[in-house]
């Protein structure tokens, strides 16, 4: 027997085998172990926000030249593994909304509303389809009665126009413009808004702003005129205008108004959030100290809801008619049983006023009545007389043309416009010729002693002093209207004034 032993190879060629297949088992562990971590390494690498600044900024073609050579170990992973670019988000929205190159182009027009005219026909005007401007105006049935829309009026309108590849064949020769909204406002509290939904259709919508009310003073001395001086005060247009309708029973405006006379206002105003004027309400008090004694009134509603102006003592300022009929105008020629007829040549009779102005100048009546006639009349051109209460008459005559609606049987008010100054008829210039009669004989108009208007009764009275009293507690503690005459605060950090 050899000296070889079977069981001692067979038992060394399994160690042999064991000790391989453990060697190979840690070789591919150790392999696995270092392509995990490597893999991690390289994931956590692109997290970094280093690296995402360089992807963004990365040259694809020669990347190396715009890294830093710290980091050219990563670099090699780049080169193997493809890299996603990384986008801002922002810039993306804001390309899509302004590069847009096939979204309808927006616009805004204005429009004003012509004299009788109306919103169909600003729509027509403007080129939107009449179908769309029905559909807009439906909506705003229930918002805004559209009759009350006054010549005038700014709408403004939202436009959009489609781009020329969104335009079908059939659509090319007709109006492609569609409204995307309107706006308006019909007075400085209200704003009226119309717009377009997401399903086409049309909603209305009514905002109303609200402002601040105050009880504001405005007093001042006749250096140029009423007007100007009452402004200068901080009064507004329309309470000038108002004022001069209150004190017109009293105040011969083309001959009492002196330099040196006063005035004194309180009226309510209506202010928004910065402290501007909106607009302004009612005037609760009226003063004019001229020539004469002073003239002071008071507003006061009645129990039957009648508004007036009334003196200290319950007299009413109103009177049967007014003193001038015309505002602005210089007297010309005086009441006169003898004058110098300027183109005749020869002396006659001058049984009215003469006003000059410019011609258009409003004309306004003296008082209630109807009108007799309003027509041409010989040398007086263009006639207008009217028949008031207690016997009075009284005549317009030279006038340029006469206001709407005023005609034979027509009735008026005191104050509205009638006519208009012009020099119709046998007449050297623009100007008013004003008569009034009495019981069918002409008087003068300027020393006439007029009848008041409402008598207030003994119950009447006793509420009357009452509001007055209540007006002058206001008056005496009403600021300043005038903007730089407004309460000084404290300026000094002690709090010294």
């Amino acid at each position: 027997m050899s000296g070889f032993d079977v069981s001692l190879a067979d038992t060394r060629r399994s160690s042999a085998i064991a000790v391989f297949a453990s060697l190979c088992l840690s070789a591919g562990l150790l392999t696995a172990l270092i392509m995990g971590r490597s893999t991690q390494s390289e994931a956590a690498i692109l997290d970094s926000p280093e690296v995402s600044i360089i992807e963004a900024t990365l040259d694809i073609n020669n990347p190396a030249d715009d890294l830093d050579p710290m980091l050219t170990p990563r670099l090699e992973i780049e080169q193997a593994v493809e890299i996603p670019i990384v986008i801002d988000q922002i810039a993306l929205e804001h390309d899509a909304f302004t590069s847009c190159e096939n979204c309808p182009a927006l616009s805004q027009i204005e429009r004003r509303v012509p004299r009788g005219g109306t919103l169909a026909g600003v729509l027509d005007d403007a080129g939107i389809d009449r179908v769309e401007a029905a559909r807009a105006i439906a909506s705003m049935r229930d918002v805004y009665d559209l009759r009350y829309l006054r010549a005038g009026q700014t709408i403004n309108l939202y436009l959009e126009t489609p781009v020329t590849s969104q335009i079908s064949e059939t659509d090319s020769n007709e109006n492609t413009l569609r409204l995307n909204g309107l706006s308006f406002r019909p007075d400085v509290e209200r704003s009226i808004t119309v717009a377009r939904t997401w399903s086409d259709a049309y909603r209305a919508r009514e905002t109303i702003s609200e402002f601040e009310n105050e009880m504001v003073r405005a007093s001042g001395t006749i250096t140029s005129s009423l007007y100007v001086d009452g402004l200068a005060a901080g009064a507004t247009d329309r309470v000038v205008v108002e004022l001069a309708g209150v004190l017109a029973y009293a105040i011969d405006f083309q001959r009492s108004i002196r330099a040196g006379d006063e005035f004194d206002i309180l009226f309510e105003r209506f202010v928004d959030e910065e402290g501007d004027t909106a607009r302004t309400g009612d005037i609760l008090y009226a003063s004019y100290d001229g020539r004469g004694d002073p003239k002071e009134f008071f507003r006061f509603e009645t129990p039957d809801g009648i508004v007036g102006y009334y003196s200290g003592g319950g007299e009413s300022a109103q009177r049967l008619l007014m003193l001038t009929p015309i505002n602005g105008a210089r007297l010309s020629s005086h009441f006169s049983r003898a004058r110098r007829h300027p183109i005749l040549g020869y002396t006659r009779r001058h049984n009215g006023t003469d006003f000059a102005a410019p011609r258009g100048t409003p004309i306004l009546a003296s008082g209630n009545g109807v009108v007799l006639r309003a027509d041409r009349f010989g040398s007086f051109g263009n006639y207008t007389r009217i028949r008031h209460a207690n016997g009075f008459e009284t005549v317009y005559a030279h006038q340029n043309r006469f206001a709407r609606g005023i005609r034979a049987g027509a009735t008026v008010q005191q104050g509205q416009v009638i006519g208009y100054v012009g020099t119709t008829g046998r007449s050297t210039g623009p100007h008013l010729h004003y008569e009034v009669h009495l019981n069918g004989s002409p008087v003068n108009p300027m020393t006439l002693d007029l009848p008041t208007g409402r008598t207030l009764s003994d119950n009447e009275i006793s509420l009357f002093e009452a509001e007055r009293d209540r007006i002058i507690a206001i008056r005496d503690n009403a600021p300043s209207a005038r903007s730089d005459e407004t309460p000084l605060l404290a300026q000094a950090e002690n709090g010294a004034p």
